[in-house]
């Protein structure tokens, strides 16, 4: 599920389903690719830290190019504790994860090459090279083996629309076993809480879909699950809850053409000034571009009335959509709306 958002575009965004999340999660949460995978005796080996100098210096040659779609950024900085050693923290798993965003674009070689070499250069001399280096395998193998995994059937008896919620838990355990089995006391730091969010949100799937329980029984379960859950994630939670309020009311304002001042005032109830003013100035933005696009519309079925030859009506077609939009992207905007129309 979505956590809360501080910036303001949360007012227009789509939240995505409980259902949706979970199930993007068990099939995309294993994606490698072809991505290297290593026996599990291998994935442990501890390594020393000259054993990652030497791979970044064979593999990951100086010519080695950043991918374009890692070009202008930096790697995360990996966490060390107070002795040089790597620490057990998610940030680490975030390391790795860079690099892998380039793997539609890279090959499993040489995203282990720039694995390696920023290993060596982030933690040269320290006893987490060595331990950097044996996280990455570890990862790599649970990576290799969580694409082996069948994926669920998302529909339940044949039925479009219902999921198959035992499927789902089956797959959300045997990706934990694999993640225990495999990265070992890396499991938690890793997986943990993902693993905790997606049993949560599988459990209040359960309740809203069992056709057994009243209205008045789910809330009750679903109260209790919230009050199951850390403080941090309740107040996520509710956050998200309110600005999800603020949404709806915001574009039902919006669809009842509200006056400025009152979406203004409703907006910052709960999201603030700031947030309100922008909304206003984009709710006049839109009705501007409907002003303009109106305006436009009756003059280009003036030119359709007129009896123009096809290219003389194109041509001045054209002119017109450059003078009543001089913006290009509104320019376009206005003749996809043609085209949909059929003009």
């Amino acid at each position: 599920m979505a956590r809360a958002e501080t910036d303001w575009k949360v007012l227009f965004a789509v939240g995505g389903a409980i259902a949706a999340g979970i199930v993007a999660w068990v099939l995309l949460a294993g994606r490698t690719d072809d991505a290297p995978a290593r026996p599990d005796d291998e994935a442990a080996a501890p390594l020393a830290a000259s054993t990652v100098e030497a791979a970044a210096s064979e593999s990951a040659a100086p010519s080695l190019a950043m991918p374009a779609s890692l070009a202008g950024t930096d790697a995360p900085r990996l966490p060390l504790d107070g002795r040089g050693h790597l620490a057990h923290a998610r940030a680490v798993r975030d390391f790795f994860d860079y690099f892998l965003t380039a793997q539609d674009d890279e090959t499993p070689r040489t995203i282990d090459a720039l694995v390696r070499r920023a290993l060596a250069a982030q933690l040269d001399g320290t006893p987490a090279a060595g331990e950097a280096l044996a996280v990455w395998q570890r990862y790599s193998a649970y990576r290799g083996a969580s694409a082996q995994l069948t994926p669920p059937a998302s529909i339940a008896g044949g039925v479009p629309g219902k999921l198959d919620l035992d499927a789902l838990q089956q797959t959300i355990d045997q990706r934990a076993e694999l993640a225990s089995r495999v990265m070992g006391d890396w499991s938690d730091a890793f997986f943990g809480d993902e693993l905790r969010e997606q049993r949560d949100d599988l459990a209040r799937l359960r309740i809203t879909s069992d056709p057994n329980l009243s209205d008045a029984d789910k809330r009750a379960r679903l109260a209790a699950l919230d009050a199951a859950l850390p403080e941090s994630e309740r107040e996520a939670r509710e956050s998200t809850r309110t600005q999800q309020a603020a949404i709806d009311t915001v574009a039902q304002l919006q669809k009842q053409h509200a006056p400025a001042d009152e979406l203004r005032a409703q907006v910052a109830q709960t999201l603030g000034s700031a947030a309100a003013e922008r909304v206003v100035q984009m709710q006049r933005d839109a009705d501007d571009w409907q002003a303009r696009y109106a305006s436009y519309d009756a003059q280009r079925a003036q030119l359709e009335r007129a009896g123009l030859t096809p290219q003389d009506y194109a041509a001045q077609l054209a002119r017109l959509r450059q003078q009543s939009f001089p913006d290009s992207g509104d320019e376009l905007r206005a003749a996809a709306l043609d085209q949909g129309a059929g003009h």
